[in-house]
């Protein structure tokens, strides 16, 4: 099913689960960059530790995102037959539209001096992006959209119980435990795979089965999850503060990340609230969710995070006691970044769809 045959129920929530992302990496990558918080070196002050637990918060929404994005996957593509010739024009679309940026913003970097384009790790993320971690999600992504027709197998052959147990026992393995002992395991890439299928599963769960009072349960869900997260980052902050212990600090954020409890149930409430509310369809909603992905891409380009995060906008600086200005700064500056890169998208998908219709015309005519 594609962006046009689709309710935009969830077209809004893929555009508002993006705009979450980029605030996530306004923080990490900008405002908290240096911070123990984000396991870098800085140790957190006491004039800045509010601010600090302020970041986290505007952060802690980012691997929410990810997990709605691949719930959203899962829920549009359970019921979809095993058809390899689509799936690999997909998988096809997914590698060119990763490679295109990629070396791209390789080329835009070397040009302006942002680069050195003959450092070898460059080139590599560059031109080998799949390979070197250029882009983790796509990558695990692509990895997800290979085995779906066997997890699409495994769905339909199973009964709702058996599904619901087996959410439940792959939950308690890669969240709930991750979420009580912190420092259990380092998941690393594979991982991250066990997330994704963990959540293509769920979203798979919500479309094909009903749970009484959905829609309210979904949002209680949701805000009763936000507020434990919050409330156990704002506990580790507040700890660091009087006991002086940065490990406190170094602790807080990892209740926000792909391991945590928190994250999946946030996740969780939200579909269930989202697969109620009736939009129908809405051709601007579905055009600008249709460039999500490339927002991702332009924006969390390994160059470009550099640029625009510590070389334009500076985002460090704003860790300061004044967190108004942060508000300020963070709430104006990543709506326009998502505005830009969505805009560059649009022209991109304009681009590869006069290529596509020349190619397909002048075969025709051979």
């Amino acid at each position: 099913m594609n962006y046009k045959e689709r309710n935009s129920n969830f077209e809004l929530l893929r555009i508002i689960a993006m705009l979450l992302i980029v605030f996530h990496h306004s923080i990490f990558h900008g405002v908290l960059a240096y911070s123990v918080t984000m396991w870098q070196g800085t140790p957190v002050s006491d004039q800045v530790w509010v601010t600090t637990f302020v970041g986290e918060l505007i952060a802690m929404f980012g691997k929410v995102a990810v997990a709605v994005f691949v719930m959203i996957s899962g829920y549009f593509l359970v019921n979809s037959s095993s058809n390899w010739k689509k799936s690999l024009r997909k998988i096809f679309s997914l590698v060119i539209q990763v490679y295109f940026y990629s070396m791209v913003i390789y080329l835009v970097g070397a040009h302006f001096g942002w680069i050195n384009p003959k450092d070898l790790n460059t080139i590599r993320q560059a031109f080998l992006p799949f390979f070197y971690n250029t882009y983790w999600f796509a990558t695990e992504y692509l990895l997800l959209y290979l085995v779906y027709p066997y997890l699409n197998a495994l769905i339909h052959s199973i009964s709702r119980e058996q599904h619901r147990n087996l959410i439940l026992i792959v939950s308690v393995f890669s969240t709930v435990v991750p979420t009580i002992f912190i420092h259990f395991t380092n998941y690393n890439s594979y991982g991250n795979l066990v997330m994704f299928v963990l959540y293509y599963i769920i979203g798979g769960y919500i479309r094909l089965y009903t749970i009484e009072d959905e829609k309210k349960k979904g949002l209680l869900l949701t805000i009763g999850s936000i507020l434990l997260m919050a409330g156990v980052i704002f506990w580790h902050d507040y700890m660091g503060r009087i006991t002086h212990n940065q490990q406190y600090y170094g602790n807080s954020f990892a209740y926000a990340e792909q391991n945590s409890l928190f994250v999946l149930l946030v996740a969780l409430g939200t579909m269930m609230f989202f697969k109620h509310i009736s939009l129908g369809h809405n051709k601007i909603i579905n055009t600008i969710a249709a460039t999500t992905f490339g927002v991702y891409l332009i924006h969390d380009n390994p160059i470009m995070e550099q640029v625009i995060w510590l070389k334009w906008l500076k985002m460090p600086a704003l860790l300061t006691p004044n967190i108004g200005h942060l508000l300020i700064a963070v709430g104006i500056i990543c709506p326009s970044i998502f505005i830009i890169c969505s805009l560059i998208d649009f022209i991109r998908i304009k681009l590869f769809n006069l290529i596509a219709f020349i190619f397909n015309k002048a075969k025709k005519t051979m």
